[in-house]
């Protein structure tokens, strides 16, 4: 074949291709009439649709009667701001408990629900580490006296001028560690349950603080060591619980410690529960662009759980109000949002936007929007798919 036919063969092709799509496109606007309550198609504008990123139809000639366009306004101002969250332990009451010595578990005396005051015990070890560290504490308290003893010495020789003040700043030195070797020692056995005077080859974990086993992560026979990463156990004090909250990045300006905040959960729809805002976070994150807020909420019935989502809102009229639209004007694609902007000449085009959470059928907008500009609100889903067909 000659290559004057070829090249007149692939342009019929390529001719029929794009009559194909023009007679698929003339059909979906056919479909369209009753909606748009004309006896002719809107005018869309599909010329080199590969060009460029918007549509445009002529109104004057067929209306898009389902097609509904509002100005974008500020969002009320005194409107009190809300924020996504989850429910987490107040870690000011709450011990994940760990081994200080390896040996084998013979006993557990909680399980997960159980209350627990401070001090009682957890778990029972055999360890051969018992024995050493009733030892390292003897040692340590026996050298203390000696120290103690050089110490008051060395100072009656320096009254007299017969030591070098070296050699006492040196007894000085060694004193101040046998101290801290008795003070690590004491703790060793204090958490232990142990006397240095009394032989013992087995040793208990004690609770730090009082409060609910909500994990449990040991058994009987169970080797653990010092180490480990794994808490054998987890309490807390569900009295009172944690409510993180992401603040978006310009409503940092509205949220203060102290200010008083209503959070909601989905497990109780109509439920509030009051608290506080203890603290307020210095980094913002980079990918979300929020910061952390942390929430003191009362807990006294236990219906807040560890790691429920939440939702808090700002009791204060003192906010940065970002601007509103509705929620029916927000498109979602995966992790996206955007809305359809309308601008001169009927030209509508998708924008990226960032919003945060709806509340009253209103989505707060952060970024991608000005006031007075023009979005879509009904018949959004429409233009996008004319959009994306381009």
């Amino acid at each position: 074949m000659s290559a004057l036919a070829v090249t007149v063969r692939r342009s019929v092709l390529v001719f029929g291709f794009r009559a194909a799509r023009w007679v698929a496109c003339g059909a979906l606007l056919l479909l369209l009439l009753p909606a748009c309550g004309g006896g002719h198609a809107a005018e869309v504008d599909h010329a080199a649709p590969d060009e460029r990123d918007f549509i445009h139809y002529d109104p004057s000639r067929a209306p898009l009667s389902f097609v509904k366009i509002e100005s974008v306004k500020a969002a009320a101002a005194g409107s009190a701001p809300t924020f996504p969250a989850r429910v987490g332990f107040d870690e000011d009451h709450t011990q994940r408990v760990a081994s200080p010595i390896d040996g084998r578990v013979v006993h557990v005396a909680a399980r997960v629900g159980d209350t627990v005051r401070a001090g009682q015990a957890l778990v029972q070890l055999s360890s051969p580490s018992v024995g050493s560290v009733q030892a390292d504490a003897q040692k340590a308290s026996a050298d203390l006296s000696l120290g103690e003893k050089a110490m008051e010495r060395a100072r009656r020789l320096r009254a007299d001028g017969a030591i070098a003040e070296k050699d006492v700043a040196q007894i000085e030195g060694d004193l101040r560690k046998t101290r801290s070797d008795v003070a690590r020692s004491r703790a060793q056995l204090q958490a232990l349950g142990l006397s240095s005077r009394e032989p013992a080859v087995s040793a208990a974990v004690r609770a730090r603080v009082a409060g609910t086993v909500v994990t449990r992560d040991v058994l009987v026979g169970q080797e653990v060591r010092a180490d480990q990463a794994t808490p054998l156990m987890t309490i807390s004090d569900l009295s009172t619980v944690w409510v993180l909250a992401d603040v978006y990045e310009p409503e940092i300006g509205a949220v203060k410690a102290g200010d008083a905040v209503e959070v909601t959960v989905p497990a109780y729809p109509g439920v509030t529960f009051a608290g506080q805002v203890a603290a307020v976070g210095d980094v913002i994150d980079p990918a979300s662009r929020t910061l952390k807020i942390r929430c003191m909420v009362s807990n006294q019935d236990h219906r807040l759980k560890p790691e429920m989502f939440a939702t808090v809102r700002l009791r204060t009229t003192r906010t940065m109000a970002p601007l509103g639209i509705p929620m029916k004007a927000l498109l979602t694609d995966g992790d996206k949002a955007m809305v359809i902007v309308a601008s001169e000449g009927n030209v509508f085009r998708a924008r990226r936007v960032q919003v945060g959470d709806e509340a009253d059928g209103v989505v707060p907008v952060y970024s991608g929007l000005t006031v007075g500009e023009k979005i879509v609100t009904d018949g959004a889903i429409f233009l996008k798919r004319e959009l994306d067909a381009n």
